[in-house]
């Protein structure tokens, strides 16, 4: 007897030990360890009250934004993350200004008078009161508004760099193409409209509303006039009068909420990965509807982007918990849906230099029709695809590109902006195997609400996000852009490459 309790003694001792070698191996598993730290329950409480009907819609201008913006700042410090003195208490504040500029007044060139809406509408900058000179500048590239003086004249450019410019891009460009101007003493800026598969109706209605801006330290007058350039003298100097009735400006306070966890490696804790998403919504509708068999006015905003900001807030628990080689910036951003202030406004702010933000994981969504996969907006144009399609398997789903690259979806979300800046920066959103009814219908609809989401997919979802971080954030290698990306010369400028 005496010897048979020894082999069971043994016995057990062996299976505890092994018991307690499974264990071990499992805490070192980041799938299991992603797993423990986000059970179902913590992991999307956020995005149930970040959608409620409590937060009114999350809209930029409305309190109750406010409100959002404190509840993440105090998941923050109850991870621990750390704070930057840029960002106390979380919060990178600043004033977005709204400008409703005049609706009358108008641009005299020679002998035609153009009327405002009609024919011309202001973008940017102060009203404006003038008689000058007008000179034509071509494209209005640096070059081109080298060779001439516009000191005191207001010039005026075709809309874009080239011809085959997009809508998107002439915006930017016109933003450029305004800075070197205001530098050279220029009075004004006039573009000359040309369709790009909007037409001028469209272009009214978007500039017609309050327009959101930050200070950027311009303030040079720029406007949209609907004109042919054959039909303006291009070789010589115009006479020229602007007349703008004065419009409104009014100042909304914001806030970007910003926290990191540091990196364990003595060398790579000084790179930074950047994990953003914004959160924002479109807040309270003008007029209520039956929608799914209730009347409704509130744009919950689940999807779009509530879930994003969940899965930064799990993987700030995860990094917190369980720390990666380079440190860990967690962002959310606010502004997104009136044309990606937050993220312009810490890409011309940051907390911490540029050159130390090394990587941007992005959350943005519309909807999703398809449950086995993830839609990588960016899949393609950086060396990090390995890690992301890697983490995603491990979670049952399948790392996709984008569906719809004419739409250039990946231009038009937070992501941009330190893109812009030469930062990798993709966007890691549900999946969307092709762009359909099934994603119209929730996509900026009052019906994209917690009660009809597949919350067992949007788990596997924030998982996947945040093991591809890990991966990246472990890399001994810092991501890139792949060769010939239109980001890549800015990556090159920004590290000194």
């Amino acid at each position: 007897m005496s010897a048979f309790r020894t082999v069971l003694k043994k016995t057990c001792s062996l299976f505890c030990a092994s018991l307690a070698i499974i264990a071990a191996i499992a805490q070192q598993n980041p799938v299991e360890q992603i797993k423990s730290e986000n059970p179902f329950s913590i992991a999307i409480a956020p995005l149930r009250f970040l959608a409620s009907d409590e937060l009114m819609g999350r809209a930029t201008a409305r309190p109750e934004i406010h409100i959002a913006a404190r509840y993440i700042a105090e998941e923050y410090r109850s991870l621990g993350l750390k704070e930057f003195k840029e960002a106390p208490d979380y919060f990178q504040s600043f004033a977005i200004t709204m400008n409703s500029h005049g609706k009358s007044g108008t641009i005299s060139i020679q002998d035609k008078v153009y009327k405002n809406i009609d024919q011309f509408i202001q973008v940017e900058g102060q009203n404006l009161q003038s008689s000058a000179p007008l000179v034509y500048a071509g494209f209005g590239t640096r070059e081109e508004l080298e060779k001439l003086d516009i000191r005191g004249k207001i010039v005026i450019s075709k809309m874009g760099y080239t011809d085959s410019s997009k809508w998107r891009e002439s915006l930017k460009d016109m933003r450029e193409k305004s800075k070197s101007i205001q530098d050279k003493g220029g009075l004004a800026l006039i573009e000359l409209f040309r369709p790009m598969g909007i037409d001028w109706g469209r272009i009214v209605q978007y500039f017609q509303n309050d327009r959101p801006k930050i200070d950027e330290g311009l303030s040079l007058p720029v406007f949209l006039l609907n004109e042919n350039p054959a039909n303006l003298p291009q070789n010589q100097t115009m006479n020229g009068q602007i007349e703008i009735n004065e419009g409104q400006v009014k100042k909304i306070p914001a806030e970007n909420v910003v926290g990191w966890v540091e990196g364990t490696d003595p060398k790579l804790k000084d790179q930074f990965i950047v994990l953003s998403a914004h959160y924002d919504h479109l807040g309270v509708a003008k007029q209520p509807k039956l929608e799914e068999g209730k009347l409704d006015s509130i744009y919950n905003g689940a999807r779009d982007n509530a879930v994003g900001v969940t899965a930064v807030i799990a993987a700030a628990r995860y990094f917190s918990a369980h720390p990666a080689k380079r440190s860990i910036l967690f962002i959310a951003y606010t502004g997104e849906e009136i044309g990606e202030i937050g993220s312009r406004y810490f890409s011309l702010h940051p907390v911490i230099a540029l050159n130390h933000l090394v990587y941007n994981l992005n959350i943005d969504n519309a909807n999703y029709n398809d449950t086995s996969i993830v839609t990588v907006i960016g899949l393609g144009r950086t060396s990090t695809d390995d890690h992301i399609k890697k983490a995603s398997a491990a979670f049952r789903l399948t790392a996709t590109p984008d569906p719809a690259p004419e739409q250039n979806l990946f231009d038009r979300s937070d992501n941009v902006n330190l893109a812009d800046k030469g930062i990798p920066s993709p966007t890691f959103s549900l999946g969307i195997k092709t762009f359909d009814d099934e994603i119209n219908k929730r996509y900026h609809q009052l019906s994209d609400e917690v009660g009809n989401f597949d919350l067992n997919y949007a788990l596997r979802y924030i998982y996947a996000f945040i093991l591809s971080a890990k991966y990246i954030a472990d890399d001994p290698l810092q991501p890139l852009w792949i060769s010939g990306d239109k980001y890549e010369a800015a990556w090159k400028e920004l590290f000194k490459k």
